[in-house]
């Protein structure tokens, strides 16, 4: 008796298609979890390298984290309009993550919502009126509406006028040139648009999380600089890749050595618990619009549970030498993965920072065309190998926990690379 199988049909009695995958065969039902593994209904264990969609940065059941849980938990509930000592640690902790002072933290509970709320910021900025916002082609923020008219360029959106520029994805550059020979083309032409367009603020992923996109460093150091120049907002969505997942707590910081107006913080930021934090500098936060009453209140916003467990998250990031584990894990990650293209001639792309890594199925290496039919083999064969893989389209994304031991790091790379040899068997270069 497949026990997943049953649980999930009755499941879709209630919920709509969509939600459940309508292949019940390929679905699990989760029925406990430790560390970076987890196990099905029928007791069979996986690896779980998405870290629950990359929001469990310690991975399942971290014992620190769910003491400090239970300790505030019997203090208190939600107490929505009123602050808490476990809000104030936590913005303590935080603070020592940001090598510049002058950022604010505004809580809420959903990376979406965040993002929104720093739009609606930035138009408070400018008074109200009316600016053009860009943001990059290929990217993601949320499922607000606001967010979702930065991705979907439309004549006019509610509040802002909102156009795309391309970001800089070496491995199929929009340009069309080698990166070894672009002088930095891709950043000439996202300062020409935002130029001609007269924007007034950029969004942005340092990596772009759909894709595991990685931008050269200097794409980056030459867009800021201009944006800087000509008064440009940057405001970077740091949902995926802040809290160490790229082996620095800020992404835009550490990696990129920038310094945007506001950052975007919330997968990973409690352990799997929803939070979310915009971190805004104040010159950003400082107007008439944003002090009004209650212009920052949000229900379950400042949740005192899950603020314990984000002071305990940040505590032991630097108690267990994180950062470092995850550099060291890194170079472990970038030679597999070159591994895995040297291996598999349907692997175009091969990539990773930190522990945020993909691979690329093509049907042919010259004409890079996308092959979704492979990474969903993939991923499918290594469910049943009892690895866990995020699938998106052609790619194959991967995310173990940041804390993750280099043996199951070991074990899952090994399940990773006989799960790619098996599925491409099955097809013809």
């Amino acid at each position: 008796m497949d026990k997943n199988k049953n649980i999930l049909n009755e499941m879709a009695k209630y919920v709509p298609e969509g939600y459940i995958n309508p292949d019940t065969d390929k679905e699990t039902v989760v029925s406990k979890a430790k560390g970076s593994v987890f196990y099905d209904c029928n007791g069979k264990k996986y690896i779980d390298f998405t870290s629950g969609i990359f929001t469990n940065s310690f991975g399942h059941c971290f014992k620190p984290a769910m003491s400090a849980a239970r300790k505030q938990n019997k203090l208190m509930d939600n107490v929505h309009g009123r602050r808490t000592r476990a809000e104030l640690l936590f913005y303590k902790r935080l603070s020592k993550f940001f090598p510049a002072k002058g950022y604010c933290f505004i809580p809420y509970n959903d990376g979406g919502y965040a993002i929104d709320r720093g739009l609606s910021d930035i138009v408070n900025h400018f008074n109200k009126k009316r600016i053009g916002i860009a943001a990059f082609r290929g990217g993601f923020h949320g499922k607000t509406m606001a967010a979702k008219l930065t991705i979907n360029e439309t004549e006019h959106a509610a509040l802002f006028d909102n156009f795309q520029v391309d970001f800089p994805y070496c491995y199929r550059c929009p340009k069309g040139l080698s990166n070894k020979s672009c002088q930095m083309e891709c950043a000439k032409s996202v300062c020409d648009t935002l130029k001609q367009k007269d924007a007034k603020a950029l969004l942005f992923e340092p990596v772009q999380g759909a894709g595991i996109i990685i931008p050269p460093k200097d794409f980056w150091t030459e867009t800021e600089r201009f944006c800087k120049s000509v008064g440009i907002i940057m405001f970077a969505d740091e949902v995926l890749t802040g809290g160490g997942r790229t082996g620095n707590y800020l992404a835009s910081v550490g990696n990129f050595n920038m310094s945007p107006d506001i950052i975007a913080l919330t997968k990973g930021l409690a352990n799997g618990h929803p939070l979310s934090v915009l971190c805004e500098k104040r010159h950003i936060t400082d107007n008439p619009y944003a002090k009004r009453e209650g212009e920052r209140s949000s229900t379950f916003a400042a949740h005192p549970g899950a603020m314990a467990i984000a002071a305990s998250v940040l505590e032991n990031i630097e108690k267990r030498g994180i950062l470092s584990h995850v550099k060291n894990l890194e170079r472990k990650f970038a030679e597999s993965l070159e591994e895995i293209k040297e291996e598999c001639v349907f692997a175009g792309d091969a990539r990773c920072i930190g522990l945020m890594g993909a691979v690329e199925f093509v049907k042919d290496r010259a004409g890079k065309t996308p092959f979704p039919g492979l990474s969903a083999k993939v991923r499918e064969t290594a469910r049943k190998k009892g690895l866990e893989l995020l699938l998106n389209n052609h790619m194959i994304r991967l995310a173990p926990p940041l804390n993750i031991p280099e043996k199951t790091f070991g074990s899952a790379i090994a399940l990773l690379k006989a799960s790619i040899k098996e599925s491409s068997a099955e097809f013809k270069y």
